[in-house]
């Protein structure tokens, strides 16, 4: 898909800097980057979903003991695979699931590995990694095998969606010191940049019509879901949410009715799954509570909502009806899963 105002050829992204994308923390120990820590910053890297607007995780930096063994509902949800992050002490690795059994097959495993999204062939997997270096953006197919780096030395943490036709990406990265929006034809040499403007940005969910994305976008000091037009993405966004909160991880439904997201809530880090129509009307709540709920990837039959749950440290799969309603609990046993990917 042509995009107005690319730039062949043009580099998307600044040697060395990280992206100014406002992240959740999720933090793990990681030998790799002492030299970044030597540099100033904390020892550990940050990866993952979006950082709750007002309060965010608690400062504990070591990762809790298990304690218990959850186990699983029995539903009559949907068990086609789900993708999942798995955090194992200092690392983090990429499993399919079947969700609600508690048996995982790992798939990527260089230890630093996050955000897998299915392409909706389910073909092909793409995941973000740190090689120690930098962050890429690599696919691999369904069982693991032929992993490849699509995009090199990307921003740290950046969330990448498949076009409807699972020939393109979209991600963001930082050019000239601010977040943009690019895409990258697999086949391709390199991304073109497609947004211009000087607001942060991140988390792109393609529509299923192909021509908008939709993604959270930072104005007048808030994340609010917005969509781009990307034949025309220099307009001004058509705003879904006014709230004065942040608002971040949209997810489009396979059908195509409905943006799933995360909404801050009260103050103190809570966070809630939100959905509302592409038209911005019937914004509601999925889930409510003192949890913290977020990144939420719907069911291929539209049907369910799977979202992340708890303490950024200790996170947990679980899913519920569009409405709120059969809430339970999929993550079995006394691991913390989280960034699923279902359809």
């Amino acid at each position: 898909m042509a995009n107005p105002g690319q730039e062949p050829g043009a580099e998307p992204r600044e040697q060395g800097r990280a992206s100014v994308v406002d992240r959740r923390m999720i933090i793990i120990g990681v030998p790799l980057l002492a030299g970044l820590a030597a540099a100033g910053a904390v020892t550990g890297y940050v990866l993952g979903g979006d950082k709750p607007a007002e309060g965010g995780a608690d400062g504990d930096d070591e990762a809790p003991t298990p304690s218990t063994t959850p186990t699983a509902a029995e539903g009559p949800y949907p068990t086609d695979t789900m993708l999942v992050r798995l955090d194992e002490g200092e690392s983090s690795s990429i499993y399919s699931t079947t969700p609600g059994s508690g048996d995982r097959t790992k798939l990527a495993d260089s230890g630093h590995d996050a955000l897998p999204q299915w392409s909706h062939d389910r073909q092909t997997i793409v995941y973000i990694r740190n090689d120690g270096r930098w962050w890429q953006i690599v696919t691999m197919r369904p069982d693991g095998s032929d992993p490849t780096v699509v995009v090199d030395r990307v921003g740290r943490g950046t969330r990448v969606c498949w076009s409807p036709d699972d020939k393109q990406l979209a991600y963001v990265d930082t050019w000239e010191g601010r977040s943009q929006l690019f895409t990258f034809t697999l086949g391709d040499e390199k991304p073109v940049r497609v947004t211009r403007s000087k607001d942060d940005k991140d988390d792109p969910t393609w529509s299923p019509s192909g021509d908008v994305v939709a993604m959270w976008i930072n104005t007048k000091g808030n994340r609010q879901i917005a969509l781009v037009q990307l034949d025309e993405p220099d307009a001004t966004p058509r705003w879904l949410t006014k709230d004065e909160v942040n608002c971040a991880d949209p997810c489009w439904s396979p059908d195509g009715k409905w943006i799933a997201y995360t909404r801050n809530g009260a103050a103190g880090g809570q966070s809630d799954i939100w959905m509302v129509r592409p038209d911005g009307t019937d914004n509601q709540p999925v889930t409510s509570g003192t949890a913290q709920d977020m990144d939420p990837t719907w069911s291929p039959d539209s049907k369910w909502i799977a979202f992340t749950r708890g303490r950024v440290q200790e996170p947990s799969v679980w899913i519920a009806r569009p409405d709120g309603t059969e809430e339970q609990q999929l993550t079995v046993g006394g691991v913390y899963e989280r960034h699923a990917s279902w359809s």
